[in-house]
């Protein structure tokens, strides 16, 4: 029975039966963790100048697996999500670790507080072998006022279950051909060479190559993703350093700065089907692990298929500001205020997606602001609460560097940026005894909109959003 496509409930039910099937899949992840850990300090038997030693020694086991099997109308490829064939995998690791706390001095001349801490923790696993996390650092507060604070580790993390076992499951996306003649200035300098030997060698003329102008190229794209068995664990080198300033003649102030800088080898991520494209043809070669992911037409040249997984790209790295701010004043007559300032300076977020390949700075772009901010304010008095907040990002950009600069009349230059954001709420509670509670609030207080071009970007699209509720504690109290 045809199924008519046109209009709501006027199919046939003898067509709906024909379209659509009844399926089962069963799918199982399981964890099993023993551990054991021992901490404690030395005050028994040895003490520093600042104190006794603080130890910690421990050990774990960790065993996860995962299963999932298909209906077999899914394995046959009989359904709408194409066919999926049954996949499962596991590891366990074993794992050790040992940390200490030296207070070196303490309430001494120029040394109100001065400690080292350093930790370390050995893990063997089956998929990726031995790794070694571990981290230094120091406290030195030479009054009760200010203390400066400093931290260098090394960070470990192995693909986790989903990464390595997931089932390969049909996806559908939309790919702009980076190889089209409209696209080869908006990617790095090899771009172009690389579409021109990958294109030749099927027989294309790449000066030609246009699958934008040709309907059956510019549709939905069928392909797949899933998890990569052959992932090796990403590596991170962190240091941070800052300052906290907690003023004696300005009770309950706290003032925090600190610098970070984070660099990951070898890092996880999944790239869209379009970042794999663009991925292929913009590293300094085509022997490159992102190419295998894109199926080509042996004819045409078209994209015609692709294969999403996890990939250990090169480095990731970013660094930059947190300052925060925390003011508590308590007064007899007027109530409590709680102030609170979150900020952030990005310096950098820069992907290198395989070893000699451009470096790609993201920061400025859309979901990764220069400037970064979140103000609260609460005032109680009593069984009343109010509170106020504002969260703010900087202006970004709508365009990657690559874009603009292969093509400077990518776009109307009043639409190179997208609008900061600015997102105002409020509410209020009252207290009813110990057991209820009441408030009401407003999100997005005056009705802020997405910039154009985008549904929920950088505020949501839902606008200005009342809400009221209530809580009630309906165990003991304490």
């Amino acid at each position: 029975m045809p199924y008519n496509i046109f209009g709501e409930h006027a199919q046939d039910p003898a067509a709906i039966d024909f379209v659509t099937e009844d399926s089962l899949s069963h799918a199982r992840v399981t964890q099993h963790v023993v551990s054991g850990s021992i901490s404690g300090d030395t005050g028994a038997f040895f003490e520093l100048p600042g104190g006794p030693i603080g130890f910690a020694v421990g050990a774990e086991y960790r065993r996860e697996r995962s299963l999932f099997e298909p209906d077999p109308d899914i394995a046959a490829g009989l359904t709408w999500s194409g066919a999926v064939q049954s996949a499962g995998g596991g590891f366990s690791v074993r794992e050790a670790f040992a940390e200490l706390n030296l207070p070196i001095l303490s309430e001494q001349p120029f040394a109100y507080l001065f400690s080292l801490g350093a930790a370390i923790r050995y893990s063997d696993y089956t998929t990726v072998g031995g790794t070694t996390t571990w981290k230094v650092n120091g406290v030195y507060a030479p009054v009760r006022d200010i203390s400066f604070r400093a931290t260098y580790a090394q960070a470990v993390r192995a693909p986790n279950i989903g990464e390595l076992f997931s089932p390969p499951s049909s996806a559908f996306n939309f790919i702009v051909d980076p190889c089209d003649t409209q696209e080869l200035n908006n990617g790095t300098a090899t771009r172009q060479a690389n579409c021109a030997t990958l294109l030749t060698a099927l027989g294309v003329n790449p000066a030609t190559f246009s699958p934008s102008s040709t309907p059956q190229a510019s549709v939905f794209t069928e392909g797949l993703a899933g998890g990569n068995p052959d992932l090796i664990e990403e590596t991170a080198k962190t240091w941070t350093a800052g300052v906290v300033l907690r003023p004696s003649f300005l009770p309950g102030l706290t003032l925090s700065a600190d610098w970070y800088d984070i660099r990951i080898e070898d890092a996880v991520n999944t790239p869209e089907a379009q970042d794999l494209a663009q991925l292929c043809v913009d590293q300094p070669t085509l022997d490159n692990q992102f190419c295998p992911g894109i199926v080509r037409d042996q004819e045409t040249g078209y994209i015609v298929g692709f294969s999403v997984m996890p990939a250990n790209v090169a480095q990731f790295r970013t660094a930059g500001l947190d300052v925060m701010l925390a003011y508590r004043v308590v007064t007899d007559s007027l109530g409590s205020f709680n102030l609170s300032l979150v900020g952030n300076y990005l310096d950098r977020l820069e992907f290198i997606a395989s070893p000699g390949a451009e470096l790609n700075s993201d920061r400025g772009e859309t979901y990764a602001p220069r400037y970064s901010a979140t103000f609260d304010l609460t005032w109680e008095r009593g069984p009343l609460a109010v509170n106020y907040g504002v969260s703010w990002f900087s202006a970004t950009d709508r365009f990657t560097v690559e874009e603009l600069a292969g093509d400077p009349d990518y776009s109307d230059p009043r639409f190179f940026s997208v609008k900061a954001k600015w997102e105002h709420d409020i509410q209020v509670a009252y207290r009813v005894g110990e057991r209820f509670s009441f408030y009401l609030g407003v999100q997005n207080l005056f009705d802020e909109l997405p910039a154009f071009g985008y549904s929920s970007y950088p505020v949501s699209a839902m606008g200005r959003f009342v809400y009221a509720g209530a809580t009630i504690a309906l165990g003991p109290v304490f």
